[in-house]
């Protein structure tokens, strides 16, 4: 007995020199009794639960796969274009209004070449028509061709030929075979109706003067009196003339009546 308690005592001591010189028990017998004892220690079993819970939010939870910046097209649509940039499908507006604009730049040129052009013209014709800056021969030309018409449409039928014979004397070229046909009818009707008519230019306008040739719009009174039964009665007329400069003077060479 006493070489067991003197065992006993040496082994006691022993084991309080290690717990004092910081020795650490046996960690099988420690493992040993946490096993025994059940309790789970904090930390694990945080970390199985939460391992656990990511299972399960993995088991649950649908995987979002969200695209990668700067790769349009892939996921979400694609962004706004950057200022500056032009949608495709706002190309074609800017392709319309562009279009537009260069058809008004056209369209203006156009006009302002068109009225430069038509200026021009105006200015040749100006140059070639001296019947308002030529005021001495224009009120020549008024003058001598009111004579003349005077002259062919005035009649007395008791002397047919000598207005025919006057006649022949400011006319030319076409109006030679116009006033003859016409006056051939006078011959025929005039001694039978005894009539005498008298014409007198009432207002003319030269509407062309260049150089010998001139173009005038004549307007002209006529009275036609019966000898025999002394009525009278009077018309107007209206015509152009074309005037023609012959030896100095001006005759007519063309007559229209306007009458198609």
């Amino acid at each position: 007995m006493a070489d067991k308690d003197v065992k006993v005592t040496e082994v006691a001591r022993d084991e309080d020199a290690a717990l004092v010189g910081g020795a650490t028990p046996a960690e099988p017998e420690n493992a040993a009794r946490t096993e025994n004892s059940g309790i789970v220690q904090p930390g694990l079993a945080q970390t199985e639960g939460g391992q656990a819970e990511s299972e399960k939010s993995e088991i649950v939870e649908p995987e979002i796969v969200e695209p990668e910046i700067g790769q349009p097209g892939e996921g979400l649509p694609e962004a706004a274009a950057e200022p500056g940039e032009t949608a495709p499908g706002g190309r074609r507006p800017w392709r319309i209004a562009a279009a537009l604009g260069a058809v008004t730049v056209v369209l203006a040129g156009f006009g302002v070449w068109a009225t430069l052009h038509a200026s021009n013209l105006r200015s040749s014709a100006a140059q070639e028509n001296t019947a308002l800056t030529d005021g001495p021969a224009t009120a020549t030309v008024r003058r001598e061709i009111s004579a003349a018409v005077n002259t062919i449409f005035s009649y007395n039928y008791a002397d047919t030929a000598a207005t025919r014979r006057a006649a022949q004397r400011v006319l030319t070229g076409p109006a030679v075979r116009q006033y003859n046909t016409l006056f051939a009818l006078v011959t025929k009707n005039a001694p039978a109706q005894k009539l005498v008519v008298t014409t007198r230019v009432t207002s003319s306008g030269v509407e062309l003067l260049n150089g010998n040739r001139a173009r005038l719009l004549v307007f002209a009174n006529q009275q036609d009196t019966r000898a025999g039964t002394g009525q009278t009665s009077y018309a107007g007329a209206m015509f152009a003339v074309t005037a023609l400069r012959q030896g100095g003077q001006w005759k007519i060479e063309n007559i229209d009546t306007f009458s198609g």
